[in-house]
């Protein structure tokens, strides 16, 4: 791979050398960032599916009799708020429980009833795409196959298309299945024409002033950078002045930039293109990553549109960048997603940045239909090396809240070493490579007291390694919301907290304890307890499991989007704020949020609100 060194606060990095890039322009209605369970679902009513009423008969009287009253069976025609008063479940949005008591009734109370609704494709198709950094099914793909569901397999399943367990007998789902059925969806349902993979979104941005309404057929346009260089002087001076002025005050593009192009004597021939010299080199070692990334810096600089070629804005901690680099483990951990953190992808200011007039300038007659684009997305393409920018009318976040694991708070100036992972998938990688060298490894220390901490110590024991389990409170409530004969491991790993480990093998609880330092080197923990003794500890790996984060990386700092507006959105303590009844963000307008980010923690709710979107979008429409 072509590489460029560059000198920042006296240390010396590699990065990519970007030449030859052209940025691509496409509009669409709907813009999906995500391709998890909530884009899937999303695309599959946007593609004309909707849910239609077949029977009024639900075992709630109170809705059934509200149930009677509507006048069409299609339900995306319905007030759907209405129709889920009073309605009560596992989610707060009251349209996913109505969604989910229509297609499953009274699934909680174990019973299998019909389901009072079908899906039909009747609806209107809007034109939509879908940008993920993985295969669809998003994080299901990063988890360990074997790990099982908290839902009912019959509950990971989406509109159109039942899960249907791959033994006959499952009562929960595995992960690895769970993945397989997503992708699957995505071709069943006929959706892949909808679909972006390997797509890293890097910004977004509000069209505050109205955008030009060229012709009444969208199409793609090729958008290339011009490198700044002064039009030459045509032989008419007094007229190369006088449409200097003209432009100026009214910037409508008179010739397509691809004609200026092939004009050879044209200043725009020399075109300012930045691209990855060997786009599909990119799965890079994870000591090479650690090499050449720089490890987290921020620019001083506002840089004007013009500049192309530039890092200054490469930054990210490298191990979102590399964490997950097993490339000879399958496809549990996409090597494209990996490398896709929009902190780690280097910015292409393109025509569009901070200028909505540069659309206008580079807009084809055939660029937009009648309604004026909101929003702009800037992508890049981790595949191909390359830049896309979409314009929609409507931007949705159904992101998850997956992307980011939660990290510790190290000391200043010290890194997470190789040693420490934040997910179990990487924890059992790494102890089966180091197992093939060591025969007798050193303890992992796992800390956290959820349930991804539950199944690294599973995972670590049936591995006959001794696990350092270190969690803040006294007892963990692990377990104690999980029926114990659905839940037999979860409960197991409860009991070996509360008892600390004197009756368990391979066992020690270090419960209200604190990490306080870490040497890299020689893989050596210090743990500060409640009494303040330090202990030390010479350890294999250590596995911190504290929740993971949304990436939301690509959104404006003053887009202040949770409930809490002074708070990060945390899918348990600060969703997005949104309109219960469409789910449209509170205060922005066109955008709207679903799935995890919105407060639908099961796949089972997310349906729900896709149909809230999708109402909303037919009203907007007048379908």
């Amino acid at each position: 791979m072509h590489k460029e060194k560059i000198k920042h606060l006296g240390q010396t990095h590699l990065l990519p050398t970007m030449k030859n890039v052209s940025s691509e322009v496409i509009h669409k209605d709907v813009v999906i960032i995500g391709n998890g369970p909530s884009g899937l679902a999303l695309s599959y009513m946007l593609s004309g599916n909707i849910p239609y009423l077949i029977s009024t008969s639900h075992p709630d009287d109170l809705l059934s009799a509200r149930l009677g009253t509507i006048n069409s069976n299609s339900l995306v025609h319905q007030d759907l708020l209405e129709l889920a008063n009073g309605l009560e479940g596992r989610s707060t949005n009251p349209i996913s429980l109505l969604l989910d008591s229509l297609a499953q009734p009274y699934a909680d109370m174990g019973l299998e009833l019909t389901p009072l609704i079908e899906w039909r494709k009747e609806g209107n198709e809007i034109d939509h795409v879908v940008l993920g950094k993985g295969p669809p099914g998003g994080s299901w793909h990063d988890m360990d196959p074997n790990i099982l569901t908290l839902s009912l397999g019959t509950w990971m399943a989406l509109p159109g298309l039942p899960y249907r367990a791959r033994d006959g007998s499952e009562k929960r789902a595995s992960a690895g299945n769970v993945a397989k059925y997503y992708s699957q969806y995505v071709k069943e349902m006929q959706l892949e024409k909808y679909f972006k993979t390997g797509i890293c979104v890097t910004r977004i941005r509000q069209l505050d002033e109205p955008s030009v309404t060229c012709g009444p057929e969208p199409s793609k346009i090729k958008k290339m950078e011009s490198d700044g260089e002064p039009r030459r002087p045509k032989i008419c001076s007094l007229s190369n002045a006088l449409n200097f002025i003209r432009l100026r005050a009214n910037r409508k593009c008179k010739r397509r930039r691809d004609a200026l192009v092939k004009n050879e004597q044209s200043p725009d021939r020399k075109i300012r293109e930045v691209v990855l010299k060997a786009p599909n080199q990119i799965n890079w070692r994870c000591q090479e990553a650690l090499e050449t990334v720089p490890f987290s810096y921020s620019s001083p600089v506002n840089r004007s549109v013009n500049v192309s070629c530039d890092f200054d804005s490469f930054q990210s901690p490298c191990d979102s960048f590399c964490g997950k680099f097993f490339n000879e483990h399958g496809s549990f951990f996409n090597q494209v997603k990996s490398s896709c953190h929009s902190s780690t992808v280097p910015h292409f200011l393109n025509n569009c940045d901070n200028d909505s007039d540069r659309l206008k300038e580079n807009c084809d007659p055939a660029t937009f239909r009648g309604s004026n684009p909101k929003w702009l997305v800037e992508t890049y393409d981790a595949i191909t090396g390359g830049y896309v920018t979409y314009t929609c009318n409507y931007l949705v976040l159904a992101n998850g809240t997956s992307d980011l694991p939660n990290r510790l708070s190290l000391p200043e100036n010290q890194r997470s070493p190789h040693w420490m992972v934040h997910d179990v998938r990487s924890l059992e990688l790494n102890l089966d490579r180091h197992a093939a060298t060591n025969s007798n490894p050193e303890p992992v220390l796992v800390i956290g007291a959820g349930l991804s901490a539950a199944d690294a110590i599973i995972a670590t024991r049936c591995r006959d390694i001794p696990v350092l389990h270190l969690f803040r409170h006294k007892n963990g409530d692990l377990g104690k919301k999980l029926p114990e004969n659905m839940y037999p491991e979860y409960h197991k790993v409860h009991q070996m907290m509360q008892d600390g480990g004197s009756t368990y093998p391979l066992y020690t609880a270090l419960p209200e304890c604190t990490l306080t330092d870490i040497d890299s080197e020689k893989r050596i923990v210090s743990i500060k307890t409640k009494s303040g003794e330090k202990l030390t500890f010479n350890v294999s790996f250590a596995a911190v499991l504290i929740g993971a984060h949304s990436d939301l990386s690509f959104v404006p700092d003053n887009f202040n989007l949770g409930v809490n507006k002074n708070l990060p959105i945390d899918n348990k303590a600060n969703n997005i704020d949104i309109n219960k009844l469409n789910y449209s963000v509170t205060g922005i307008n066109n955008l709207y949020a679903m799935g995890p980010l919105a407060g639908d923690n099961f796949v089972r709710f997310i349906p729900g609100g896709a149909l809230a979107i999708v109402s909303d979008l037919y009203k907007k429409y007048g379908y």
